[in-house]
């Protein structure tokens, strides 16, 4: 029975008071950061390799390293999220063997929250440097997908791989 002296005094209320109490000084919530992919792992080709965060450069170009790791567009969707997440490499180096791909292939891209998304290939073409399907790699979609191209070489056509979560 509750004591009326002592208004509120029900079993619980002090509880929700003070939960209440709590809330209204923590400040303002914040959203957990967004995992990033951090690792690629494509069996299939015997491939493990780090993967770095990339903007555009001044010309509106991808800034792809060179050389080095993978490079993950961070203007796209991360692994895991409706959209296509990009990575990117050099043709000579880090995605030499991706041509050898083919639809089916397990593609694997581990995130800085520890998990790993799993994705399939669907489908695998060549792209002159001229005509650049940036549409096709980033345009809608209502599914987590992740497109993987080539780029640094010039004179030959850019490789695109495009695989959807399983």
């Amino acid at each position: 029975m509750a004591d009326s002296r002592w208004p509120g005094s029900r079993p619980g209320t002090l509880r929700r008071q003070n939960a209440a109490a709590r809330q209204r000084n923590a400040g303002p919530v914040r959203a957990a950061p967004r995992p990033r992919p951090v690792r690629l792992m494509i069996e299939a080709i015997d491939l493990r390799t780090d993967v770095v965060p990339i903007g555009l450069r001044p010309d509106g170009d991808l800034d792809v390293p060179a050389v080095g790791p993978v490079a993950w567009y961070d203007g796209s969707p991360a692994p895991g999220e409706l959209g296509s997440a990009v990575l990117v490499g050099p043709v000579g180096a880090v995605f030499a063997r991706l041509r050898l791909l083919r639809p089916g292939d397990l593609v694997e891209v581990e995130r800085s929250d520890g998990g790993v998304v799993p994705f399939v290939v669907t489908g695998i073409a060549l792209y002159p440097k001229d005509h650049f399907p940036g549409d096709r790699m980033q345009g809608p979609r209502d599914y987590p997908a992740l497109t993987l191209m080539t780029c640094g070489s010039v004179d030959r056509p850019n490789l695109i791989v495009v695989a959807r979560q399983v």
